[in-house]
């Protein structure tokens, strides 16, 4: 069994290849069941009725026929959902969880004109009527405030390094590190692009080989070896996908559905431009140089342990700019 985790960050575009793959099925008649947790940050529902989700998973079987079949969970907001990691471990103490990562000033963006494009979408009143400059100036103030008060209840002489074991909830968290967990988690558009605190969540429940983390270029560069990486990650045998479709991009601010298919060169580039001299001046330029300095610690976290060889190698983008 496998999850998916972390959203707008290109999990339509593989889950659309590699659900073709003849070994692998997944609990929901759509991509995502979002069971223990969806969109909306306040409603984590890690004591949902497991029978219920339980019998999801038996009926891929029963319908298949099949009893060999790796049946999984698409649903990418239990990456940012703080009590999913020990839900998930109770359920299947083996189970694979499949992270993939995106730019975090790129996902916040993204976000952001998801919801400001879509007035039906569910974050559409926080970002009416803002810019993204002010949008971002507003929203790291309020996480920031949020985790200077975590800050006051931090137990006195605990390692609180980046280098520290990885703790999670359930498994060494102590009330400030819930409650700055809380700050990221319930800020769905900017929050969940702080993604050291969730993955380490996961790290301190699941052993490291059962953890394979992706990212959004290797994966719009090379579909196919990613597909083939994300089959020996799971042990089934290599599949001959269309390799047409495999270079399609699904879900894309051209067009909001995870059926919804795109060439790459239909989708304009949303691509914030921090590094860009020019733009230092102004009010978009300067959100993104806040951007810069508030994901830098979360993103050198990550810097260090994929140095370390307990993640993949991160993008040298990521280096150049946060490192």
């Amino acid at each position: 069994m496998m999850r998916r985790r972390a959203s707008a960050c290109g999990t339509s575009t593989l889950w659309n290849n590699i659900v073709f793959h003849p070994n692998i099925k997944w609990v929901s008649p759509s991509k995502e069941i979002f069971y223990f947790n969806n969109d909306v940050p306040a409603t984590t529902m890690c004591d949902a009725d497991l029978i219920g989700y339980q019998r999801q998973m038996v009926v891929q079987r029963l319908k298949n026929n099949r009893t060999d079949i790796h049946v999984g969970d698409w649903s990418t907001t239990y990456f940012s959902c703080v009590c999913c990691p020990v839900v998930l471990k109770t359920l299947n103490p083996d189970m694979k969880i499949i992270v993939v990562l995106r730019d975090p000033i790129q996902r916040t963006l993204s976000r952001f004109l998801e919801q400001k494009r879509n007035p039906d979408f569910p974050f559409h009143s926080q970002v009416a009527n803002h810019t993204f400059a002010t949008f971002v100036d507003e929203e790291v103030g309020n996480i920031e405030k949020c985790v200077e008060h975590a800050s006051r209840v931090r137990t006195r002489g605990r390692d609180n390094s980046p280098d520290r074991p990885p703790r999670g909830w359930g498994a060494g968290m102590d009330m400030a590190d819930w409650l700055e967990a809380q700050c990221y988690a319930r800020r769905n558009l900017l929050g969940w692009s702080v993604y050291d605190v969730f993955l380490e969540n996961y790290m301190a429940h699941f052993p490291l080989d059962q953890i394979l983390v992706l990212y959004t270029n290797e994966l719009a560069t090379g579909t196919m070896s990613t597909m083939r990486k994300v089959e020996k990650f799971l042990g089934v045998a290599p599949h001959s996908y269309d390799e047409e479709k495999a270079v399609l991009v699904f879900n894309s601010r051209e067009c909001y559905h995870w059926h919804c298919a795109k060439s790459r060169n239909e989708i304009r580039e949303a691509r914030s431009r921090e590094r860009d001299p020019m733009l230092d001046a102004t009010p978009f330029g300067q959100a993104s140089a806040r951007l810069v300095r508030f994901f830098r610690p979360h993103m050198q976290r990550l810097i260090k342990w994929a140095a370390a060889g307990k993640i993949a190698p991160v993008p040298d983008s990521w280096k150049s700019t946060y490192a």
